[in-house]
């Protein structure tokens, strides 16, 4: 995220305006796209489910209706007087018997099938009975090794039971009211008949179930695609959390129905009629940008001009060349531009260059002041002078002050070389040796190799005169030590300066790089430093309490050129 902001942030303001314009037009256009794709998913995922629970009323109603036939029909045959007279009357003989089941019983329990096809059999068990009729009349010992009848309550209301599997079937059975009557109804029906009004829906990716009362799967099955294939088809669980449902009960059979379509499926048209409107999107996305683009160009040209002009000021160049006459922020910014410049230009020629001309006046003068044969002739004189008075140490000390400023000073040039920077500095420490009355000791590693490389004047002597005055003097120890070392490190001249006097703290020698100090200061060496080299002269300094300082210039090697 951080990335995406600094490289928006980098952007020219042509483009910024542009993305902003783009946005601006593509936030409000998604929105409306969303709401309106989430809002048609909705009222055609509401649609379909409308759908599905009218299509699952019409076919519960439907086998509903039947099972009211069915139950009635059990309830006229289990009320039928006919029915109780076969299985309360002892007949007289066999043959009574048999002529009162045809006449009676077979037609009462044989003519419902001839109205219902779905109905397979009707067939009365009872206790009274002690042998079988064909499949109207049987003992009720028949009737214990049935499925359906180890499923019956003790109640006299209608049961049903469901056989799945390869004799599939649907049983409706009664118990006779009579309590001098051990006898019960069974009524057999088509399984496939019964439930076709719920079965016939389950086509175009649709799917359905049925639970009894005890959550048994009495149906269960499905036409869908390969795609959206339940993997559990008779787990309620499974559908209700994976597909768009809805679900039925039925009274009289204690059954619930639930249908099921794969709910992207449902979203399938939305999806199309997202997808029909992705040009006229991509369209205006295109003019947003063109749009965008050209207004942002027109909006941001008198800026570029403008900008382009301050990046000619800041090479020299101070004449201002764009102008405009409209009256907006743009407009009165370029005027007053116009207006500083026209100031800027007046006090520069007014001001700085009459002070340039009075420096370049007051440096010739000083420079006239300073006539290096003149001191050096005086210095020569001085020890001349002392030489004949037998002072030696007033000897030393004018030679080493006249090799110090001939070094120097060195003809006016502002870089040496590091043979004529190590004369220098050894001078310097002649004269400060003699001042402090040999109080420390210098130890000095100089590479001959590097003698004749040309590095700028008077880098070193900042760094000795330091660490002598905030190091050496400052410490109380005996074995006071300064070290110089000029080396080289491949393409680098290395020169380090350090002391075992008494250091400071780290974050205080940090800052005096930073410390603005006049003359030449270690700031003003490091500035030098930067200003010639760049980032390849590097200026560190490392120190710690007690533990004295180390001051190392790293300065990238030069061409060479003859020692003087």
């Amino acid at each position: 995220m951080k990335t995406l902001y600094r490289k928006f942030k980098n952007l020219k303001y042509r483009y910024k305006l542009t993305l902003l314009i783009l946005a601006a037009g593509l936030i409000p256009v998604m929105i409306i796209v969303v709401y309106m794709q989430t809002g048609m998913t909705n009222i055609l995922h509401a649609n379909e489910v409308d759908s599905m629970e009218n299509t699952l009323e019409q076919s519960v109603e439907a086998i509903e209706n039947q099972e009211m036939i069915y139950e009635n029909l059990v309830d006229y045959l289990s009320y039928s007087q006919d029915l109780r007279s076969i299985l309360t009357t002892e007949p007289e003989s066999d043959y009574e018997a048999y002529v009162e089941y045809v006449n009676v019983a077979d037609p009462l329990l044989q003519m419902p099938q001839i109205y219902h096809k779905e109905i397979r059999g009707i067939t009365l068990y009872s206790e009274s009975i002690q042998v079988a009729h064909g499949d109207t009349l049987m003992p009720l010992s028949e009737a214990e090794g049935e499925s359906w009848y180890a499923q019956m309550n003790d109640d006299t209301s209608l049961q049903w039971s469901v056989r799945r599997g390869s004799g599939q079937e649907i049983t409706a059975s009664r118990r006779f009211y009579d309590d001098d009557i051990t006898a019960v109804l069974v009524m057999t029906l088509d399984y496939q008949a019964v439930l076709e009004p719920f079965t016939s829906q389950l086509r175009d990716n649709t799917g359905g179930i049925i639970l009894d009362n005890g959550g048994n799967v009495v149906y269960s099955s499905y036409s869908m695609d390969e795609e959206y294939t339940p993997v559990q088809p008779e787990s309620v669980d499974y559908i209700t959390g994976n597909y768009t449902y809805s679900s039925q009960d039925m009274e009289g059979t204690g059954w619930k129905f639930y249908i099921y379509r794969p709910t992207d499926v449902i979203t399938k048209s939305a999806r199309i009629l997202m997808a029909s409107n992705i040009p006229i999107v991509a369209g205006c996305i295109i003019i947003l940008v063109i749009v965008g683009y050209v207004f942002s160009r027109r909006m941001v040209s008198c800026l570029e001009r403008l900008t382009e002009n301050m990046n000619q000021i800041h090479l020299g160049f101070r004449k201002v060349t764009v102008s405009s006459d409209s009256d907006d922020e743009v407009g009165v910014l370029i005027r007053s531009f116009r207006r500083m410049m026209d100031q800027m230009n007046h006090l520069i020629s007014e001001v700085y260059e009459g002070k340039i001309r009075l420096q370049n006046s007051e440096m010739k003068a000083l420079q006239a002041q300073i006539n290096p044969h003149f001191l050096y002739n005086s210095l020569s004189i001085i020890n001349w002078k002392a030489l004949e008075a037998g002072e030696e140490d007033i000897s030393r000390v004018t030679l080493a002050l006249s090799t110090y400023y001939r070094t120097s000073l060195n003809r006016g040039e502002t870089m040496t070389t590091v043979e004529n920077e190590i004369s220098n500095i050894r001078a310097y420490l002649k004269i400060q040796l003699i001042m402090h009355d040999n109080s420390f000791e210098v130890k000095e590693e100089y590479d001959e190799e590097t003698a004749g490389i040309e590095i700028p004047k008077l880098i070193l002597q900042p760094l000795v005169e330091n660490a002598i005055d905030h190091g050496l003097d400052m410490s109380e120890r005996e074995d006071k030590c300064l070290c110089v070392s000029a080396m080289q490190d491949g393409k680098y001249i290395v020169f380090t300066v350090c002391d075992n006097g008494v250091g400071m703290e780290q974050e205080k020698a940090d800052q005096i790089l930073k410390y603005q100090s006049s003359g030449y200061g270690v700031r003003n060496v490091c500035e030098r430093i930067q200003v010639l080299y760049g980032t390849n002269g590097t200026v560190e300094i490392k120190s710690s309490p007690g533990g004295g300082t180390e001051v190392k210039i790293r300065i990238p090697k030069k061409a060479e050129k003859k020692a003087g």
